[in-house]
C-alpha cells in the first residue's frame, strides 16, 4: 500500500507560486517541477511539464503501444525509459512552446519525478529540486544537483563547505525546456514497507537542513502531517522562495 500526500505554497517573499506538484496513486507517479523564467512564466513551464509527463506514463503502461521517440536504452529498466522519455517529451516542448511565443522565451522548470512499481522506486531528475529516501532512521539523497556549484564540487575544484555560500550556488546547468534537449539523470532502489520518499523543490531543502528533514521525516506520524511540518518549516526560515514537497510512504 502506498500512502502519499503533497503541499505546495507562496512563500513568504514571492508574489507568484511558480512550483507545480502532483500526487498520482493511481499511476503510483509523483512529480515536483520548479518553475523558472520571470513574469509569472515558470508556472506555464512548470505546468506544461507536469502534464506532459503524466500523460506519457499513462498511456506507456501498455509498452508494446507506444513510440519512443528517442530510442531505447536497453541499459536501463522499462520504467527508467518510461520517466526518461516523459521528461525529455516535457523539455522539448516547452522548449518549443517557448520559441513560439516570444514572451514565453527562456522558461523552464526542474522536474523530479518518482514512479513507483512493487518494491522498485524509479526516479529521474533535471535541475535542483530533489529526492531523498528515508529508510532505516536514516535520509539519503537520491537526486544530485544540476547547480555550476555542485558541477565544480565534483570536478573537485570546489570544497562541499563552500557550496552554502557560494555566489553562484543558485545557477542551473541544465532545466527542463531552457534547450532543446537535456540528460535526465536516472536512478532505481529497491524499497520496503515503513520507508518513505520526499520530493522537494528548493525552496525546502535550500532552507531546512537534512538533519531537520529526516527529523520531521521520523517523527510524522503520516505523510500529510510530514509534508505540512515541512513546509512549515521552510516558512519558520523566512520561505524566501516558493516551498513544494511530495511525501509518500510505503
Amino acid at each position: 500500500m502506498i500512502r502519499s500526500y503533497g503541499w505546495s505554497d507562496t512563500g513568504c517573499v514571492r508574489q507568484h507560486n511558480e512550483d507545480r506538484i502532483l500526487v498520482d496513486d493511481t499511476l503510483s507517479l509523483y512529480i515536483v517541477a520548479d518553475g523558472m523564467g520571470g513574469h509569472n512564466h515558470g508556472e506555464v513551464a512548470a505546468e506544461m511539464a507536469v502534464k506532459i509527463i503524466q500523460r506519457y506514463i499513462d498511456t506507456s503502461r501498455n509498452l508494446q503501444e507506444i513510440t519512443w521517440p528517442f530510442g531505447y536504452d536497453f541499459e536501463r529498466s522499462a520504467n527508467e525509459n518510461r520517466l526518461s522519455t516523459a521528461i525529455r517529451l516535457a523539455s522539448r516542448q516547452v522548449w518549443e512552446k517557448g520559441k513560439q511565443a516570444p514572451e514565453l522565451d527562456g522558461m523552464g522548470t526542474t522536474v523530479v519525478a518518482l514512479l513507483l512499481e512493487t518494491n522498485v522506486a524509479t526516479v529521474a531528475s533535471v535541475g535542483d529540486s530533489r529526492v531523498y529516501l528515508f529508510s532505516g532512521g536514516a535520509l539519503e539523497p537520491l537526486t544530485i544537483d544540476d547547480t555550476w556549484v555542485e558541477h565544480m564540487v565534483r570536478q573537485g575544484t570546489l570544497a562541499a563547505s563552500e557550496v552554502a555560500q557560494h555566489p553562484m550556488r543558485n545557477v542551473l546547468t541544465q532545466a527542463a525546456g531552457s534547450r532543446s534537449s537535456v540528460e535526465v539523470q536516472l536512478v532505481e532502489r529497491r524499497i520496503a514497507g515503513g520507508d518513505r520518499l520526499l520530493l522537494s523543490s528548493d525552496g525546502l531543502h535550500g532552507v531546512v537542513t537534512e538533519e531537520e528533514v529526516r527529523r520531521i521525516l521520523k517523527g510524522a506520524g503520516d505523510t500529510e502531517t510530514a509534508a505540512k511540518q515541512l513546509v512549515e518549516a521552510a516558512l519558520d526560515l523566512g520561505g524566501p522562495d516558493n516551498v513544494s514537497c511530495v511525501v509518500v510512504e510505503i
